[in-house]
C-alpha cells in the first residue's frame, strides 16, 4: 500500500535541513508511517550563522543558506516579492512529486500551505495561480505560528473557508508571529482543532504536542494507531489535547 505523502515547508530564513530538525517531534510521531518531503524556498535572503537552540544535529553546518517563499515589501504598497516563483516550484513538486495528502507549515510556510489548498480547493481567476497542475485538494494541514499573507490584492484567497481538517499550534508568547494573527487564520477553516501552548514560536517537543499531532493525523494515516506505532506518550482525542497547555 502506498505511504500517505506530506509536504513540509520551513519558516522565512530557514531551509528544508534546518525545518527537520525544528520539525524533530512531528518526524518522530510520523515515523515510518508516511513520507515527508522537506522542499526549500526558492528565495534566498543570504547566509547566516546560526543561532537558534535547534541547532543541535551535527549534520548540519555551522553556516546555512537563508530561505523564503517569498520577501515582503512593505512601502506604499504591500508586495510578496518572489511569490510568483515560489508557486511555480509548488506546481513542479505536486505535479513530478505528488499527490500530497497533506501541508505541515512553520511560519511563512504556513502561510504558504493555507494558500496552496485555496488554490487547489477554490481555483479562481485571481492573481495568484498554480498554472495547470493536476492535483487533488489537500486532505489536512498541521500549521504552527501561521499568518495571513497580509497582501490586500491575494485577500480573495480568504473569503471563501476551507472545508479540510486542520490543527493550528500556537505559542502564547509568542513574539514573532502574534497569536492573534495566527488566531485569524483558524476562522478560515470550517472545525479547526487548536493546540495553545506557553511557548514563542517553534513547534514543541513536548509529549502533549506528540499526543495532540498523533491524534489528529490517525484519521489520515491509520498505521499510526497501530500497536507497534504507538509511542510511550499513547493517543488521545484532539479535542481534549487542543488546549491551552504548557509546552
Amino acid at each position: 500500500m502506498t505511504k500517505p505523502k506530506i509536504l513540509c515547508l520551513h519558516g522565512f530564513g530557514e531551509n528544508a535541513e534546518l525545518f527537520k530538525v525544528r520539525a524533530r517531534n512531528f518526524r518522530a510521531v510520523i515515523g515510518d508511517t508516511a513520507d515527508l518531503v522537506f522542499l526549500d524556498g526558492p528565495v534566498d535572503i543570504g547566509s547566516l550563522h546560526m543561532t537558534t537552540g535547534d541547532l543541535v544535529d551535527a549534520s548540519i553546518a555551522r553556516e546555512f543558506t537563508n530561505l523564503a517563499w517569498w520577501w515582503m515589501r512593505r512601502g506604499r504598497s504591500f508586495e510578496a516579492r518572489g511569490i510568483g516563483k515560489t508557486l511555480d516550484l509548488i506546481s513542479k513538486v505536486l505535479t513530478e512529486q505528488g499527490p500530497f495528502d497533506g501541508i505541515l507549515g512553520f511560519s511563512q510556510g504556513g502561510s504558504l500551505a493555507i494558500v496552496i489548498s485555496s488554490l487547489l480547493a477554490n481555483p479562481s481567476d485571481g492573481p495568484l495561480s498554480l498554472g495547470n497542475v493536476d492535483h487533488p485538494p489537500i486532505k489536512f494541514l498541521v500549521l504552527a505560528g501561521a499568518f495571513q499573507l497580509e497582501v490586500p490584492e491575494y485577500e480573495y484567497l480568504y473569503k471563501q473557508p476551507l472545508i479540510m481538517p486542520s490543527l493550528h499550534m500556537v505559542g502564547t508568547y509568542d513574539t514573532v508571529v502574534d497569536p492573534e494573527r495566527s488566531k485569524l487564520v483558524q476562522g478560515y477553516f470550517d472545525s479547526p482543532d487548536i493546540f495553545e501552548f506557553v511557548g514563542g514560536h517553534f513547534i514543541p517537543q513536548s509529549p502533549k504536542c506528540a499526543r495532540v499531532m498523533r491524534a489528529f493525523l490517525t484519521q489520515f494515516i491509520p498505521a499510526l494507531g497501530d500497536s507497534k506505532n504507538e509511542q510511550s506518550t499513547g493517543s488521545t482525542d484532539v479535542a481534549a489535547e487542543a488546549v491551552a497547555v504548557s509546552a
